[in-house]
This record gives C-alpha cells, sequence and structure tokens, in this order.
C-alpha cells in the first residue's frame, strides 16, 4: 500500500517534533477519537444487553395487544321476577386512527366504503359552513361569544339555540377528534345490526383501522313507568371514572338505580393478550384468558304490575283536574304528581311513581340531544325523583305528628274538647294593645259551605274534620275567654318530627334523596336572621310556614302510626344476587362482598367472591333462608318513635275517622268497605308559593294561595299490610283529587271493585274490623264539608 500523502518528509517531521504544541493538538486528537470509540462501544454493549428488553417490550406492543373483556352487566328484576333492566345484544363499528393506512388515496378508500355501509358521512364542513354563512350574522357573533364566555362549543351552542343546525358528526372529524389518543377504537356508528355488523366485519380485512366490536345495549322493558327509578345509562361524565379501572367508550350509570348501584351491577373486566399484525387485526392468543365476573342482580321490592296501575290512575286524575279551571277562570296546570306505596312493616317499597316521566329507552346508544333539551328545559323536571326528592309543604297531614307529639307529651287528652270559632285572633307580643297588630289565624271552614266553624273538637274529631284552629291551640298554645293550653311549641315538635324521619335522609337507594326542613329555633334564627315566634308555631302546627317534606317521608310517617312506632328504612332492593344465584351481601367489617347460599344442614353457607369458603366466624353478616331455601329478608330499623300504644291507637282511631262520613276523605270519595276492607286516612291541601307559582302570577298578597293536593291512607285498619301517598302539585283540595288517587291504588292492590278479575279480590283476614273504642265522641259533619286549608 503506498504511503504516499500519509508520511511527512523529513524536513517536515523535524518540524513537527520540535513543535510541542503541534504534538500536544495530536495527543488531544487521539483521545477523543479513543473516547468516542468507548462511548460507542458503550452504546452498543447498552442496546445489546441492558436495553434489549426495553426495546423488545416496544415491539411486543406493536404485535401484541391486551383486549378487555367486557363484564356482562347486572340485571334488575321487580319482587315476582319480572325483567326491569336486561342487556340485549348490540354491535359498534369503531376506527382506530393509528391503524389507518398512510398513504391518502389508500385512507379515502377505506372512508368512503365505510361511509357507504354505514351511512355516516365522510366529511360535512363544507356543508356546516354553508349553514353558517347562511344564518343571521349578528345571531351567530352573539351565540359564538357567548360560548366563548363560559368555554363551551360554538356549534353546541348555536345548535342548542337554534340558530345554526349542527350536522351530525362526519368520520373525518370523528377521527380528527381522537387524533391524540391515535390506538383508541372510537366507535363511527353505534348499535348496529348483526346483519349490518357481520357485513362490516366481512369486508374489514380491505378497511385497516376498523372493527366490528360487540357491546350490549340496556333495555328497559317498562320505559316510562319505571324510568325514574331503574334509571339509564351513558357516556363517562368525566375523567375520574379512567382513575376507576372504566376505558373512555365504556358507559355508565348516569340516573336512578343505574347509577347508584353502579359498583355492584357493573362487574370486573376479563381480558385476553393477542397478536395482531399491522392492521391491528388479531393473529393468535398469547396465553389463557381472563374471563370477566358478571355483574350482580338486583332484585327489587317493586311490584311491577301495582306500579303501572297506579302510574295510570294518577295520570288519570291530574288529565281530569286539567278540564276543570283555577280562580281566574284558566284550565288548571297541573303536570306533576307522585304515588308511593309501601309495606308499613318492613319499609319496601312496592310502587313510586313519577309525573313527569320519560322513557329510559330512548338512552341505549347515546343521549340525544334534542330529547334531552326537551326534558332539561321542562320546568316540572321530568328528569328528577320528585318522590324522594321534591320538598313541599305536607300542610294537613302533618297533623298526624303534631296529634301525636301532643298526645304523647300530654298537652291534650284524646277527649278534651277545645273550642274552633272559625278563626282567633292573636295579639302580637310586643304590642298587645294595638288592634292593628293583631294576627287572625283562620280555620279552613271558616266561611266554607256556610259554615263558620266547626264547634267544639277534640282529638278525634280534630284528625277527622281537620281543624286547623284545634291544631293552632295544641301546637301553639292559647289562653283567651277562659280557655287555655299550654301548647306542644317548637322545640318538642321538632324533636318529635326528627323521630319520625323528617328534616333528614333516610337512606332508600336512590340518589338525591333530599332531607326536607324540619325548622327549629336556631334554624330559623340562621336562615332567616329572625327569633322564633308564636304565629311559627301555630303555622308549624297545621303542617305550613317552614315546614317542607318528601312524598316518601309522609307515607313513612304514616308507617309509624300503623306499624306500632318504629320508622324503618325505605328500601327498594329486596336481595341482590350472583350469576350463580347466591345471595350477595356487603361485610362492611371485611370490607368486601360476602355470598351466601343454604347449606344442606339448615345453616347458611358463606363464601368469599371467589367462592373460597368462610366460616361463620369469619363474617359479620347475618344471612337467613326458610325451610324452602328462600331469602328471609330483614328490614332495618332506624329508630323507634317514643310514642306510647295509647298515643298511636288515638292517632289511628282519627285516621279512620277521616274515612267515615263526615271526614274529610269521606267526601269525594267512597272507601272500600262495601268490599270488606277497613280503612284510614288522611287528607292534606298545603298552600304554596314556590318560583313557578310566582312566575305564573298564582301567589297575590292578601288572597288564597295555590294548593297542592295530599293524601295518606292504608288499609286494612287491623294488621294493614299496605299505606299509600298521593300528592299533586298545584292540585287544589287534597280530599277531592290525591284522595281518589289513594283509593284506588288501594283497590289495585287488593283487586277490588274496577280491580276485580272476577275472583272477588284478596280480602285479607279480619279486613272488615273497624275500631270499637270509640262511642259518642263523633258528631257528623255535613256531607258537603271538605278541607282547603
Amino acid at each position: 500500500m503506498s504511503r504516499i500523502g500519509w508520511d511527512l518528509d523529513e524536513p517536515k517531521l523535524d518540524q513537527v517534533k520540535e513543535d510541542k504544541g503541534m504534538q500536544a493538538r495530536l495527543v488531544l486528537f487521539r483521545a477523543i477519537i479513543a473516547a468516542a470509540i468507548v462511548v460507542l462501544l458503550y452504546r452498543v454493549i447498552y442496546l445489546q444487553q441492558t436495553g434489549g428488553q426495553q426495546f423488545q417490550a416496544l415491539a411486543d406492543a406493536n404485535r401484541i395487544a391486551t383486549i378487555p373483556i367486557p363484564a356482562p352487566r347486572g340485571v334488575i328484576f321487580d319482587r315476582n321476577g319480572n325483567l326491569l333492566a336486561d342487556n340485549t345484544p348490540s354491535f359498534n363499528i369503531t376506527i382506530t386512527p393509528a391503524f389507518l393506512p398512510r398513504n391518502e388515496q389508500e385512507r379515502m378508500a377505506v372512508y368512503e366504503r365505510l361511509s357507504d355501509l354505514t351511512g355516516v358521512p365522510i366529511t360535512n364542513t363544507v356543508e356546516q359552513q354553508e349553514l353558517l354563512a347562511a344564518a343571521d350574522p349578528e345571531l351567530v357573533g352573539q351565540y359564538s361569544r357567548l360560548a366563548g364566555l363560559y368555554g363551551v362549543s360554538t356549534l353546541d351552542t348555536l345548535d342548542q339555540s337554534g340558530v345554526v343546525e349542527r350536522l351530525p358528526n362526519s368520520i373525518m372529524n370523528i377521527v380528527d377528534t381522537v387524533s391524540f389518543r391515535p390506538f383508541v377504537a372510537e366507535p363511527i356508528k353505534r348499535g348496529v345490526t348483526i346483519t349490518e355488523a357481520y357485513t362490516i366485519a366481512q369486508e374489514s380485512i380491505f378497511l385497516p383501522g376498523v372493527q366490528v366490536i360487540p357491546q350490549p345495549l340496556r333495555l328497559y322493558p317498562n320505559g316510562e313507568f319505571t324510568a325514574s327509578l331503574i334509571g339509564f345509562m351513558g357516556p363517562l361524565p368525566n375523567e375520574n371514572y379512567l382513575e376507576l379501572g372504566y376505558l373512555r367508550n365504556d358507559r355508565v350509570g348516569l340516573f336512578g338505580l343505574e347509577s347508584s348501584m353502579e359498583r355492584w351491577l357493573r362487574g370486573v373486566k376479563g381480558q385476553r393478550v393477542i397478536e395482531v399484525d399491522w392492521t391491528g387485526r388479531e393473529l393468535r392468543q398469547i396465553g389463557a384468558q381472563i374471563d370477566p365476573i358478571p355483574g350482580y342482580n338486583l332484585h327489587l321490592t317493586l311490584d311491577t304490575e301495582l306500579q303501572e296501575v297506579a302510574y295510570n290512575i294518577l295520570l288519570e286524575t291530574i288529565e281530569e283536574r286539567r278540564q276543570r279551571v283555577d280562580r281566574f277562570g284558566q284550565p288548571v296546570e297541573v303536570e306533576q304528581g307522585v304515588v308511593i306505596a309501601m309495606r308499613p312493616d318492613t319499609g319496601e317499597v312496592l310502587a313510586m311513581v313519577n309525573i313527569p316521566t320519560f322513557d329510559n329507552n330512548r338512552f341505549a346508544t347515546e343521549i340525544p340531544l334534542d330529547y334531552y333539551l326537551g326534558l332539561a328545559r321542562n320546568e316540572y323536571l321530568p328528569m328528577f325523583n320528585h318522590a324522594v326528592g321534591g320538598q313541599y309543604p305536607p300542610g294537613s297531614i302533618y297533623k298526624v305528628i303534631t296529634a301525636a307529639a301532643a298526645l304523647q307529651e300530654g298537652v291534650i287528652s284524646p277527649l278534651r274538647q277545645l273550642y274552633d270559632p272559625g278563626q282567633i285572633l292573636i295579639p302580637n307580643r310586643f304590642a298587645p294593645n294595638d288592634p292593628g297588630r293583631v294576627q287572625p289565624f283562620i280555620c279552613w271552614i271558616f266561611n266554607q259551605f256556610g259554615i263558620r266553624e266547626h264547634g267544639l273538637v277534640n282529638m278525634y274529631t280534630g284528625i277527622a274534620w281537620s281543624c286547623d284552629t284545634y291544631f293552632y291551640k295544641v301546637n301553639g298554645g292559647f289562653n283567651q275567654d277562659g280557655e287555655f293550653i299550654e301548647g306542644l311549641g317548637v322545640d318538642r315538635l321538632y324533636d318529635y318530627a326528627d323521630q319520625f324521619g323528617l328534616g333528614r335522609i333516610q337512606g332508600i337507594e336512590l340518589p338525591l334523596e333530599a332531607p326536607g326542613i324540619n325548622p327549629s329555633r336556631s334554624w330559623k334564627q340562621i336562615n332567616r336572621g329572625e327569633p322564633w315566634s308564636t304565629g311559627d308555631d301555630y303555622n308549624m302546627g297545621i303542617g305550613q310556614g317552614f315546614v317542607t317534606t318528601t312524598p316518601l317521608q309522609m307515607v313513612q310517617m304514616t308507617n309509624v302510626i300503623i306499624n306500632g312506632g318504629f320508622l324503618y328504612r325505605p328500601t327498594l332492593i329486596h336481595h341482590i344476587t350472583d350469576a350463580d344465584g347466591n345471595i350477595v351481601v356487603f361485610d362492611r367489617v371485611r370490607n368486601d362482598y360476602v355470598l351466601a347460599r343454604p347449606g344442606n344442614n339448615g345453616q347458611t353457607e358463606y363464601m368469599d367472591v371467589n367462592k373460597n369458603p368462610l366460616t361463620r366466624n369469619e363474617v359479620s353478616v347475618n344471612v337467613l333462608f326458610d325451610a324452602n331455601g328462600e331469602f328471609v329478608f330483614q328490614p332495618e330499623v332506624l329508630n323507634p318513635v317514643n310514642l306510647s300504644r295509647e298515643t298511636l291507637e288515638v292517632v289511628k282511631e282519627g285516621m279512620w275517622l277521616v274515612n267515615q262520613l263526615g271526614g274529610t276523605g269521606r267526601v269525594y270519595t267512597p272507601w272500600l268497605e262495601d268490599f270488606g276492607i277497613v280503612t284510614g286516612g288522611k287528607s292534606g291541601s298545603a298552600e304554596y308559593c314556590d318560583n313557578i307559582a310566582i312566575r305564573r302570577g298564582w301567589c297575590i298578597e292578601g288572597q288564597i294561595l295555590p294548593t297542592h293536593a295530599w293524601f295518606v291512607g292504608f288499609a286494612p285498619y287491623e294488621n294493614p299490610e299496605i299505606a299509600v301517598v298521593a300528592f299533586i302539585f298545584n292540585g287544589g283540595e287534597g280530599s277531592e283529587w290525591a284522595g281518589p288517587v289513594v283509593r284506588n291504588v288501594l283497590a289495585a292492590y287488593f283487586g277490588v271493585d274496577q280491580f276485580d278479575d272476577g275472583d272477588g279480590g284478596r280480602i285479607p283476614e279480619r279486613a272488615n274490623v273497624a275500631p270499637t273504642g270509640i262511642v259518642n265522641i263523633y258528631v257528623d259533619r255535613p256531607e258537603e264539608t271538605s278541607e282547603d286549608e
């Protein structure tokens, strides 16, 4: 090999040797080259030895995928085994951006074929821009600025305001929207038929990135009859769900039991590990599949047949009420009502009806914007459970609590008579001699039907006639015209109302249960900045003033009177089972679910969620089965109410008189004595002035306020099986409108009158037994008497 150009000639070599600076630079240069070689060798060793596993993992990530297997969601049954929520097969067509062809022409070919198969447009950008250009520019600008101000979508805002219609999503728009997560399969079309899914699955080999993914839909056979209880499902409402093991395309319960019982219903996902090709299609499965664990099944206390009948009874009554005119000569606006039927001795809910309602099947695949907005803008709130969340003045049905508390505290005896002159005048405590500051308290009967007073009233007739003046005096006290009664007062009445469950959550399994208001001296001072007054005592004694309750609380109040003085936790769930039929309960000590089943020796067998046996000492729950192996429901007592047997019997007898001749419940309604069933009840017509009434101009100072219609009832009198409450918003007189609803629901439950299928109904033993202790204490009022407090 020639060395020409490499070796220096002798003179120059001598010059380099003599130049020490040159020698130092050569040494430094050789050191740099050596260091670079060492670094490169180290990098090669690192890539081969240390980083190999990491790069192998990255390579595997491109060819190996972990596919979650959805868990079947638990289904929901009524007390008779009828399905209320079920799963039905469905399929989603999805697209994964990362697996789409990189070539523009090939990608557009995929879009075109996918659009032909699904009907989803490739793009609608031009059409959307044309709609924007054709709209009123001033309105577009105004709503666009509002959208920017509140940080919401401009197109959504324009669409909701009716300025510019928003066209449905296109394929390209969906791909662009999810481009930040390219490996996620995003649905292009949901809920396609099995035929359409099969066709697309066959062609998916020619459509890189397109997949058919099965996703069961939720089916609600009873639709609007039970929608306010069962609820519906929808997309994840926020990112927090991702931390709980959900995937972005999962659906969760958003309303009703679907929401509150989500953790019981959802199940646990399984998974498969597969090898995929570059298009994302599966080549083979790697390892064993982990099967999903199905969600647990809910068995409700609800009687679907009674639920539907009660719904129709309430709807027919509301429609009839709309045919009447109000005091302004206009058709009565009645759009909201509630019916609840319960077992008084267990707290089981047999029926819970809400009007207005909605069709939860409309939300099976997506939340339709127009339908949802129509519901959301309705002042009467169809997507709200008024039975547990609505807070209203209870009016005269609250007198049941006042009566029980006054009797128990010895404020008045059952037979002591107080005089009702129709109205009483209470002097101002700070200006007792100023007649201009005297406050009148009027009984509902004053100037009604030519009658000005109830006259002498005792506890039995006070309840039967719903005499306001009697309960004014009983709660607020009275000392005029030689008549003196100390009065129960707010402090003691508050305590008894609390024992009855007012002013607090009672713990039913539905979301958004409201506590209502059980007012006290401190409550008024804090919320109104005023001291408590005698007038507040008077109003509270008849269920007006600051008192608000839910319909659930009022039927629970009735339960306490007729079940011996116990407040049970209200429940919609009888029991919960797994896919194998085992009873599922939550053990708070173990902080985990426990399974139970009847054993061969008559003892209950317990297991953990993996079906491993547990000894009795390892669980803190107690599950019982009868001799036939059927689960035994065990009600939960929230608290006993401090009422004697004598007190309960007096109040119960007064409620029986309500439905007898002369009582407020008998004015418009023939009850069930003709069918051998003795009933009891209490009517209420509660004055109110809320936002709806104010907007409608119904609240006029100095005039009678509009009223809600209430009625609570039970049957039979001896050993009651059922208690019912009916509430009609702006319904007017409780005995006229809510009373017939309660009567007909009771008739439907026992299968009598128009609900008799020809077998004579189901009449319990001793259903015709009436109280016998009431003698010479009841004077019939005129038949036309009614209540309008």
